[in-house]
């Protein structure tokens, strides 16, 4: 773009970056511990341990399913919280956005390699201002350091390729930290070596067999620097990796197989849809990223095949930037990869999108003479980047739950798709309830319950106040405990009930919203705790206290679809067999889908007698369950 380029793009670049820092730096304190981080930080001490000890204390290869990650991200995280007195996670969060930032400055350094200092400074604002990315940026520990190493190995794999016939040593050197820096984040870092392969066989086949033979002596010195490279990334990705230390030929593939496929289902909202992890369908990265990402980017993504009219970029590298961008998301719909939460598995291809966004901007206004046509495009830039930086100033820190206009932003996507899956405005709201009620001085227990206990851990003990406590609560569960405040986030709820309005419960106190969209529930039950005297009495087998109490709980709380199901059991016990058929119906207005419920409502029919009623109920839940089958079995197709 010639207008950067005569107001020195470079030194904007430079003075971007050093803003952009500032900011991320500054603000990463703001963002909430993410679902990961509890495990990657206790993770972190078993690694820093393994090293303390010599490898003597092993738990870092038995911790969860963890141990088949790379633990140089933790490990660094650790080290660095035993060094420095602060509080961990904030160090966590400020690390990150480090490793988020230097995404930034290598993703603008590919595309100045395309396009010069202008395409630079286009990349660093689009990346900055994606909401989705930078929030990721602030707390996500495996996903974006993991980025930063893809993007690295992207851009030195370029220059790798430019430096033919006569390989430098630093290219290779510095390629070799950067598959290192991939593999020890996720096993899947080693994509990058076939990805240099792939690059050399680009540049083969359209330039370099034109002067060079396939066995001379220029290309077999690439191909020795590129195999050594590999091998020294390779090992450079285990030496913070306990696991893949125990056997390096061998542990590094078991964890790839396992990653590719990993046993743990996790339900999921996607596109009006619960779905499982294992099975997600072919469209999943792509809509998610339509969805997620800002219009004016997605219009520069959707019109990158256009560079290739342009010419203004070698036919090669073009090939390589859109192979090593694209091959990701066809490997894992060929393989049936599980995916779990957004596209943020995915995350390490967005700074390649922006690279190719900011080049068909850079692209179209350098192609175009017209100057109104240059015009429109700066104005449609800054128009279309004005709307998620609006959105982002008045939704600041739930940056991770940005949604575009194509959805009608989280408002539209709500009860559609997952909102807060990572549990980002959790502290919000921790916090919200600690100042508003004064938990930081309270002489009175208090004890809150959640659905969301890990970073409660430690927000709870950051208050130093040993008379509040926390405790973990099925969501579904909440009405059967007896406590003085909730904390709950919408995180496997049925979409029938964020669809109908039962979320947030009717005795919310306080919430944290993004927009007009509820990301967490503060409630406070009522003090005569009829729902967990009536679980009590239920647990008992006495039955009708227990539906004397279930009466008086619906009677106060008629949005507790938790009340419903237990109390058809109870009234059916005692032979009020319409009674519990009456609540059955009640209940399933709420939750029309639940064919466990239709199911509990058939058995109620039969037990009365009313066979078609029975039948009738029986067929509803096979088919809801026939229904939940085929779209489970269409994700995995």
């Amino acid at each position: 773009m010639d207008f950067l380029n005569k107001i020195n793009a470079k030194k904007l670049t430079l003075i971007t970056w050093a803003v952009m820092a500032i900011i991320m730096l500054w603000v990463s304190k703001d963002f909430g511990i993410s679902g990961d981080e509890y495990t990657q930080n206790t993770y972190g001490e078993h690694v820093y341990k393994y090293f303390a000890t010599g490898g003597a204390d092993k738990g870092a290869l038995t911790f969860k399913n963890v141990y088949y990650y790379g633990g140089l991200f933790d490990l660094l995280c650790v080290t660095v919280n035993k060094i420095l007195p602060t509080d961990e996670y904030n160090t966590r969060h400020f690390i990150t956005a480090i490793f988020g930032f230097l995404t930034i400055v290598y993703a603008s350094l590919l595309a100045k390699r395309y396009k010069g200092w202008g395409a630079a400074f286009l990349t660093s604002v689009l990346l900055f201002l994606s909401p989705r990315f930078f929030g990721e940026s602030m707390y996500n520990p495996k996903d974006i350091p993991f980025a930063l190493g893809m993007t690295m190995g992207v851009y030195y794999i370029c220059r790798f390729i430019a430096a033919f016939p006569k390989p430098s040593w630093k290219d290779a050197l510095w390629l070799a930290l950067s598959i290192g820096l991939a593999i020890g984040v996720r096993v899947g870092g080693l994509l990058l070596i076939p990805f240099l392969f792939v690059g050399i066989g680009i540049e083969y086949f359209f330039n370099w067999r034109k002067n060079y033979a396939m066995l001379g002596a220029e290309m077999k010195r690439t191909i020795v620097y590129a195999i050594a490279t590999g091998i020294v990334g390779y090992f450079a990705g285990l030496i913070f990796w306990p696991y893949a230390l125990e056997a390096p030929l061998s542990n590094p593939f078991s964890a790839l197989s396992e990653m590719s496929n990993f046993s743990m289902g996790i339900r999921m909202l996607f596109d009006d849809r619960h779905i499982m992890s294992q099975g997600v369908p072919a469209n999943y990265i792509p809509l998610w990223i339509f969805i997620t990402t800002p219009i004016v980017i997605l219009v520069g993504i959707v019109l990158s095949p256009l560079l290739f009219v342009f010419k203004q970029q070698k036919m090669p590298a073009l090939l390589f930037l859109f192979f090593v961008t694209l091959f990701p998301w066809v490997y894992i719909v060929y393989k049936h990869s599980p995916l779990y939460d957004g596209w943020r598995h995915l995350l390490f291809i967005y700074p390649l999108l922006i690279v190719l966004a900011a080049l068909t901007f850079s692209g179209i206004y350098d192609y175009f003479k017209d100057v109104k046509v240059k015009y429109a495009v700066v104005a449609v830039l800054v128009i279309g980047l004005f709307l998620p930086v609006k959105w982002v100033v008045a939704n600041h820190p739930n940056q991770i739950v940005y949604f575009n206009e194509f959805t009608g932003g989280i408002d539209g996507a709500y009860g559609h798709y997952e909102t807060d899956y990572y549990m980002n405005s959790i502290k919000q709201a921790f916090f919200k309830l600690a100042k508003e009620k004064d938990l930081y001085n309270t002489k009175d227990s208090v004890v809150i319950m959640t659905n969301c206990i890990e970073p409660m851990w430690h927000y709870v003990k950051a208050l130093n106040n040993p008379r509040v406590g926390v405790d973990y609560v099925r969501y579904r569960e909440r009405s059967s405990k007896k406590y003085t405040y909730g904390i709950f986030f919408s995180r496997f709820i049925d979409k029938e009930l964020l669809q109908g309005g039962y979320f947030p419960p009717s005795n919310t106190i306080m919430e944290v919203k993004a927009d007009n969209t509820p990301l967490v529930a503060i409630t406070k039950p009522d003090t005569s705790y009829y729902g967990f005297k009536a679980t009590q009495f239920m647990n008992a087998k006495d039955y009708a206290n227990a539906a004397y109490y279930y009466q008086l709980a619906v009677q106060k709380e008629p949005k507790d679809e938790t009340l419903y199901q237990n109390f058809a059991i109870a009234l059916a016990s005692i032979g009020k067999m319409d009674n519990a058929i009456a609540v059955m119906n009640e209940y399933l207005k709420m939750a029309s889908r639940d064919a466990n419920g239709y199911q509990l409502l058939a058995q109620l029919y039969q037990a009365k007698g009313d066979m078609q009623g029975a039948q009738n109920a029986m067929s509803t839940a096979q088919s809801i369950s026939m229904e939940d089958q085929e779209g489970i079995e269409e994700t995995a197709e």
